[in-house]
């Protein structure tokens, strides 16, 4: 398949996917009010209040119509798409009328069993776990292959603790399982996988803490089944040419699915219903040592990004020895929190103060510092803008990349809400500087003081935040929220696991690694900025947007005079000795092949 029609299904499938979930969770929201599909506090819950129960109803339409309407409906996705009825007909049943666990489980088995029927797949061998030849299921493929997707399954149902958690942990698997797919040209998947990401960034901006919807059953169960079920696909289809060991993509779901079998043998070991609930679960132990809701949800997306890292760099180890590794990993995350507990430790969150002032020099800059709001804003402001004004000319494909990030950043940040959701504010502000930071940097015939100037201007930056959190407090500016870290993470996978994947020029990978670290400073500051004035978040956001929109224009919009007029002035301003970028007029290098900054070239490893 080219890489244009790939390029061109990532916009049409992710997108209206993102935007599917984002516009029908409102929806969902008063809907569900009708319906009294509301979750109310108990013993087990950590919320305070009645919330939505049913937001994965929109998730499931996210999903489905972009698929429906622009993949290639073949056998396998027909399949994947019948079994998505059945488990979100159960799912939504059980949110709304509480089915006996029976049904439930019936549901699932249904739902399961039609997807391995429908579409010839199973699992025939598990690998060589035990370094004893491969565990072969023969007949009982279909039927262990059901048993396992059940169980993943109920392993995300039961991850479903805490705002955004499940989410978040999916949205990282579909990041490992979907670079799998894309290297091994399994389009089926990939295309599911892109789906299913744009859905749950629609559904996670309504799911962040505070969560204003749960996604309930019809969600969690819907996750459950889509990882699986593409898991199976990437297993044992055939059609790609590549072999990945079940092991391998069992890994990337580690975290939930070692987290069910230990509470389910915990309560075998004390004579319980190994399904009753119960508050025994990862994330409910690092809520009883102490530790806020804004912490244990990015402990475990770091958790469950150190498995999908593991399983990469072992992937082509035999299989007992990934399989030795995933159960070493999973023995210290659970025996750390373990640990914890046993010895009595408590997370204990102190006040934040603002410094004494102690002699005169102290007090003169704690008040210059005190007077320096609007300064930085307007530095900051003004610096970011020059070397966005100074690059007259713009290669489309960077047009494109700027054009994909104005969408995903203007679409989610809540331009309403930003008092309430300022956590989803502030990562979205720090995704559209990184963006910005980035394409100036990766644009060829841009300036060449361009990367020497952000990088002064963010250690600028960062030295001004100290000093505000030196003489004005500010220590918890460097607390970072679950959606911030979610969208860093990816980030710093794919630079650290995407970039070398795709065997893109190593100068990405260094690239996006140097924007990570000062769009953080950039991060702090907004935060600093913000903090007695959340009215500006829009007014910021709009500014990087405004930027990136501006690059947009330079990749689309400038006709071929503009462009002479631009190349004209990049002369006369280098004649003159005044660095300006020099006119991308033939995208090609010298031998004729698409510059790799460009057009990265895709290979199968």
């Amino acid at each position: 398949m080219s890489d244009i029609l790939v390029h061109n299904h990532l916009a049409l499938i992710f997108f209206p996917a993102l935007l599917l979930s984002l516009g029908l969770t409102p929806l969902v929201i008063r809907y569900s009010i009708r319906l009294n599909a509301i979750d109310r506090p108990n013993e087990r819950n950590v919320h305070k209040k009645a919330i939505s129960r049913i937001g994965g109803a929109a998730i499931v339409v996210g999903l489905v119509l972009p698929l429906a309407f622009f993949a290639p409906l073949d056998r396998t996705l027909l399949a994947f798409l019948a079994g998505v009825f059945l488990i979100t007909t159960t799912g939504f049943l059980d949110d709304v009328y509480r089915i006996p666990p029976v049904a439930k489980f019936a549901g699932e088995i249904a739902a399961a069993g039609t997807f391995v029927f429908l579409s010839g797949l199973s699992i025939r061998d598990f690998g060589d776990l035990f370094s004893t030849g491969e565990i072969l299921t023969g007949r009982l493929g279909p039927i262990l292959t059901i048993f396992c997707m059940v169980g993943v399954m109920n392993a995300l149902n039961l991850s479903d603790g805490l705002d955004g958690l499940a989410g978040g942990i999916s949205a990282i698997a579909c990041f490992f399982l979907g670079l799998f797919a894309y290297l091994g040209a399994d389009w089926v998947v990939f295309w599911i996988l892109l789906a299913l990401l744009g859905s749950l960034f629609g559904f996670l901006r309504y799911n962040t803490y505070p969560a204003y919807l749960f996604m309930g059953d019809t969600g969690s169960l819907l996750l459950g089944y889509t990882l699986s079920a593409t898991a199976v696909m990437l297993v044992q289809n055939g059609n790609t040419g590549i072999h990945l060991s079940p092991a391998t993509v069992a890994g990337v779901l580690a975290l939930p699915i070692t987290d069910t079998l230990l509470v389910m043998a915990r309560r075998v070991r004390q004579g319980k219903n190994p399904f009753w609930p119960d508050r025994t679960h990862l994330h409910h132990r690092l809520l009883d040592i102490g530790l806020p809701h804004s912490v244990v949800v990015p402990i475990l997306y770091l958790s469950s990004g150190a498995f999908g890292v593991q399983v990469w760099m072992l992937r082509d180890e035999p299989d007992w020895f990934q399989f030795a590794a995933v159960i070493l990993l999973a023995a210290l995350v659970h025996g750390a929190v373990y640990g914890l507990q046993r010895f009595g430790f408590r997370w204990e969150r102190g006040e934040e103060t603002v410094p004494s002032r102690t002699g005169p020099a102290y007090a003169l800059m704690a008040r210059l510092m005190g007077k320096s709001v609007r300064p930085a804003a307007g530095a900051i402001t003004v610096g970011i803008a020059v070397p966005v004004l100074a690059m007259p000319v713009v290669p489309p494909v960077i047009g494109g990349i700027a054009m994909a990030a104005v969408v995903f950043v203007a679409a989610l940040f809540p331009w309403r809400a930003h008092r309430s959701k300022p956590s989803v504010s502030y990562g979205l502000m720090w995704f559209a500087c990184l963006c910005l930071l980035a394409l100036l940097q990766a644009t060829p015939g841009a300036p060449a003081w361009v990367p020497t100037y952000l990088a002064v201007l963010s250690a600028i930056v960062l030295l001004w935040v100290l000093l505000k959190m030196k003489y004005r407090g500010h220590r918890q500016i460097v607390e970072i929220s679950s959606f911030e870290l979610l969208l860093l993470v990816i980030v710093l996978l794919a630079a650290l696991v995407m970039v070398p994947a795709l065997h893109l020029d190593e100068r990405i990978r260094r690239m996006l690694l140097a924007v990570s670290l000062e769009s953080v400073a950039f991060l702090l500051a907004m935060k600093i900025l913000l903090r007695r004035q959340p009215h500006r978040n829009s007014m910021i956001a709009a500014g990087f947007l405004l930027a990136l929109a501006l690059i947009v224009v330079k990749g689309f919009l400038l006709t071929d005079k503009t462009r002479n007029i631009a190349a004209a002035f990049a002369g006369t301003s280098a004649r003159i000795g005044v660095s300006a970028p020099a006119v991308a007029t033939d995208r090609r290098s010298a031998d004729g092949s698409n510059p790799v900054i460009l057009s990265p070239s895709r290979s199968v490893y």
